[in-house]
């Protein structure tokens, strides 16, 4: 598969942020050997792609062109660091980055949105078969396990809520 990456513009058939070579760089300078197969980095950055693409009702804003553009980004309406109007033809650099990030998880062998029935094993006896599984309030939070990623988390942030997501309200003395 071809990567197609978002410029900014809106593209109708953009799949990716992040080029190959881009994904490439970046694991090397953490010290990961990425794999020798360009395709294996494309497939990478489209699972990456698909955890993004599942985050969209976080993010702030909305499309800046809904009628034709594929992803989520270019957005308008987002601001950053509280003071900062992105322009609506960006792609912020913590997106991109959030891309390349899960595609070391990828690259990692993990599963970026893992299937389950939100059962967890706690123990399991090999000798006469026994297994135990984590009960919602060994799990807490309704008991789904789901896997964690806390740098992704970190590059998002700024990009779901600005300003830490509060509610301000202004207030007078009367």
């Amino acid at each position: 598969m071809t990567l197609i990456i978002e410029d900014g513009t809106g593209l109708i058939n953009a799949n990716s942020y992040a080029t190959a070579a881009e994904t490439i760089a970046y694991a090397e300078a953490r010290g990961i050997l990425p794999p020798d197969d360009e395709e294996l980095v494309t497939a990478a950055l489209i699972s990456a792609m698909d955890y993004l693409e599942a985050q969209r009702s976080k993010y702030q804003g909305r499309k800046t062109y809904p009628a034709i553009q594929a992803l989520q980004w270019p957005r308008t309406g987002v601001t950053l660091d509280c003071s900062y109007l992105l322009p609506s033809d960006v792609i912020p650099v913590e997106l991109k980055a959030a891309q390349m990030a899960l595609s070391l998880e990828v690259f990692a062998g993990n599963s970026l949105m893992p299937s389950s029935d939100g059962r967890v094993v706690k123990r399991e006896k090999l000798d006469v078969i026994e297994r135990e599984f984590m009960t919602p309030k060994d799990l807490g939070m309704g008991g789904l396990y789901s896997p964690s990623f806390p740098i992704v988390d970190g590059l998002l942030a700024p990009l779901f809520a600005a300003c830490g997501g509060g509610v301000g309200l202004r207030t007078m003395r009367v």
